[in-house]
């Protein structure tokens, strides 16, 4: 990998529900200073008391909070599921039907 090809590991990048790449902050440090001082507390609690196998959960939830409108959307979509919605579901499970 070439020098110019590295990630920059403080942040990393995934898509909204519209394709829209967004950006997000990786790090406890990172994602603690993108967050509204107001948060900052109730974060830093959490993190510190979190279990191990749950930190990487709960980080990218915190991260997501740093991007307007991405809990509402993320939550928007679950309510759509519960709902019985499964439009622009994509599954690797087999079709009723399908040989597995």
């Amino acid at each position: 990998m070439h020098e110019d090809e590295r990630v920059d590991p403080t942040t990393w990048t995934t898509h909204d529900s519209d394709g829209q790449e967004v950006t997000l902050p990786s790090t406890i440090a990172e994602v603690r200073a993108a967050l509204p001082a107001e948060r900052r507390a109730e974060f830093e609690h959490e993190m510190e008391t979190t279990p191990g196998q749950y930190l990487t959960m709960r980080l990218a939830m915190w991260a997501l909070e740093t991007v307007h409108g991405a809990i509402e959307e993320i939550d928007g979509e679950v309510e759509r599921l519960r709902a019985g919605d499964f439009s622009h579901v994509t599954t690797t499970l087999p079709a009723e039907g399908e040989a597995g």
